[in-house]
């Protein structure tokens, strides 16, 4: 009976790959990524609302909330007055360390819990949780509430994007996974840009007095968005038939009773002792804390940059028509930087990066008004897309599938080191301009792109040896075990 039942199956599966091969190229394509279908939009569209909190909030929000707080009164750290950029750095670091350690904490539990949808009500907490929380922030005025209130957004958004993260290794085979690291970060870059710009238009007209209201449309699009976009990647993933969430990308057959063989999975299987992280795997999160440091640099303060540097009196006017160019520049780019890192290999396109990303901030040096800025920002946001799918798709290659969640939680302990140096880097930027007009704001950049070029040769280095490795390896890594369920 057995064989009988895994000769059926064998020949349905058949059938519909023959199926799913006279289908144009395009339907092929497109059925990963439209809405509506079971495709990488479905694993990727919760990043749509969560990325426009942080970058809406962080960016468009919080500097004016942080100027507010500071004519309350001074901010003071071991015996130093913060300014406006050290203040907003310090809210910044503090929450990112929450966030480093409730994603390593949520992602071990989703690990260990056998149940189908087993990552899914995490991502629904969460996801509920930082809109509730995100409009408290609203209300927050002084230092220690906007304080407060920002690292409980952290506590409650990583407590989801923790186990959220392992969603490409359950369900995306290895050779697909550099494209479906593509569609997350098109979905993140998306939600970031959209939310942010409508928020910087908002912002534009507010003020603290007269015009109070703009941050209130502000928090309420961004709330409506995290909300609607985590809803929708939870329905859409959960488990049918009291089995595990469908796969992604391959093709579907029909459901049956399963044979004890086919039912035995790696999750089945005694669970190994936790073993250290390998040295590739570190060296790729040192790798990776000084991109972060160099991207997260030059967007927390941007804001200040457009005001000092270039001179315009309401920077959130500026900022957005730069939000616009890096975003739609590095949407552009992070689809195609997934596909040709699945076929030509990740090591090259890390170097092209680099030297993109140091060109960018380089030209920076010499801008005086927003025109240059907005032609330096599609160089800038190419290298930002390569750089984004390129370290998704690294990590999801080193991580075990086991533990695929903790493992990729120690991705928040490079976020939380790059924004450390990022954010101190505004103590920095403050005393080097009470030294010369601007000379803060230059050194940063400079330091930008020495941080680009040094993370993209780290990168390559891991790439190549882990693939000598891999050579070298008697084995070959198995893929995830993927349950497949009847199409539409």
């Amino acid at each position: 009976m057995g064989n009988r039942a895994d000769n059926k199956r064998s020949q349905t599966r058949k059938r519909l790959g023959q199926r799913r091969a006279r289908r144009s190229p395009i339907a092929r394509v497109s059925a990963d990524y439209r809405i509506g279908h079971r495709s990488f939009t479905n694993l990727s569209f919760y990043a749509f609302g969560l990325s426009g909190v942080w970058t809406g909030i962080g960016s468009g929000i919080l500097p004016f909330k942080v100027l507010e707080a500071l004519e309350l009164g001074r901010v003071e750290l071991l015996g130093y007055t913060l300014d406006k950029n050290g203040a907003l750095g310090l809210i910044s670091l503090v929450g990112l360390s929450i966030a480093a350690v409730i994603q390593l904490l949520a992602g071990s539990l989703s690990d260990r819990d056998a149940r189908p949808g087993r990552r899914l009500p995490y991502l629904l907490i969460g996801g509920l949780g930082l809109a509730v929380v995100t409009v408290l922030f609203g209300f927050a005025t002084s230092f220690v509430s906007l304080l407060v209130v920002f690292l409980a957004m952290q506590l409650f958004g990583n407590f989801g994007q923790g186990p959220a993260n392992a969603l490409i290794i359950d369900h995306v085979p290895e050779r697909r996974r550099g494209e479906a690291a593509g569609v997350l970060n098109l979905w993140r870059l998306l939600g970031a840009g959209i939310l942010t710009v409508i928020v910087l238009q908002f912002m534009g007209n507010y003020d603290p007095v007269d015009g109070r209201q703009w941050m209130w449309y502000s928090i309420i699009v961004v709330v409506v968005t995290l909300i609607g976009s985590t809803i929708w990647t939870v329905t859409s993933l959960r488990p049918r038939h009291g089995l595990s969430i469908p796969s992604i990308g391959h093709t579907a057959r029909p459901m049956e009773p399963p044979s004890p063989d086919a039912i035995r999975t790696k999750s089945d299987a005694p669970r190994p002792k936790k073993s250290p992280l390998n040295r590739n795997y570190v060296a790729f999160l040192v790798a990776l804390a000084f991109s972060l440091a160099a991207m997260s640099s030059m967007q927390i303060y941007a804001l200040f940059f457009l005001q000092d540097v270039v001179g315009l009196e309401n920077p959130a006017n500026g900022a957005d028509l730069i939000v616009i160019v890096i975003v739609v520049s590095a949407g552009l780019a992070v689809v195609p930087a997934g596909r040709l890192a699945d076929r030509l290999g990740r090591d090259r396109l890390f170097f092209f990066a680099g030297g993109s990303g140091a060109v960018g901030a380089t030209l920076l040096i010499f801008v005086s008004s927003i025109g240059p800025v907005l032609f330096i920002g599609v160089i800038i946001g190419v290298a930002i897309g390569l750089f984004l799918t390129l370290t998704w798709t690294v990590a999801n290659d080193l991580v075990t599938h086991a533990d695929a969640a903790r493992e990729l939680g120690y991705t928040g302990i490079a976020t939380l080191i790059g924004a450390a140096i990022a954010r101190f880097a505004g103590v920095g930027i403050d005393i080097i301009n009470d030294l010369s007009e601007n000379l803060g704001y230059k050194a940063m950049l400079v330091s930008v792109a020495l941080a680009f070029v040094l993370s993209a040769v780290l990168l390559a280095k891991v790439v190549r040896d882990t693939l000598r490795i891999d050579e070298l390896s008697t084995g070959v890594p198995q893929e995830p075990h993927e349950v497949v369920i009847a199409p539409d």
